[in-house]
């Protein structure tokens, strides 16, 4: 428990210079629920300097302590209103709006508006999967 509450003073920190970018190629697993919501806090979405789409939070490393990290989600596109998960970069914040990670204790969710073929917007979600914590850095 107390190193939960080491972590309410970092928290404070701002993310901005803190941490690293970790760029992972699309390959994963089948997909599985995120774990890190768990032991990470302040999660955000946000742009790289390449204006990547990106998932940043302070996590906990093994010791107790937090730091930023920032993580460039992949193969995430706007499929006609739809957010899907596929291969190759993230394209889905080109044509999406009020972008937005929430997480609970299950896992972390992608939301965003999406533009569709009829010139209106969607609604949209999904699962960010295969997510993890590896000793404070956000990793696939």
């Amino acid at each position: 428990m107390s190193k939960i509450f080491n972590l309410a003073g970092a928290t404070a920190m701002a993310l901005a210079g803190v941490g690293s970018v970790l760029v992972l190629g699309a390959a994963s697993p089948a997909a599985a629920a995120s774990g890190f919501q768990n032991t990470c806090s302040n999660i955000a979405f946000g742009y790289s300097a390449a204006s990547q789409a990106t998932v940043s939070a302070m996590c906990l490393r093994a010791d107790g302590s937090a730091t930023g990290s920032s993580l460039v989600l992949t193969g995430i596109t706007n499929q006609n209103g739809t957010l899907k998960q596929g291969s190759g970069d993230s394209t889905f914040q080109k044509s999406c709006g009020n972008i937005q990670i929430t997480a609970n204790a299950q896992g972390a969710t992608l939301s965003a508006l999406c533009r569709n073929s009829g010139g209106g917007s969607n609604a949209t979600s999904l699962p960010l999967n295969n997510i993890g914590n590896n000793n404070g850095r956000l990793t696939y």
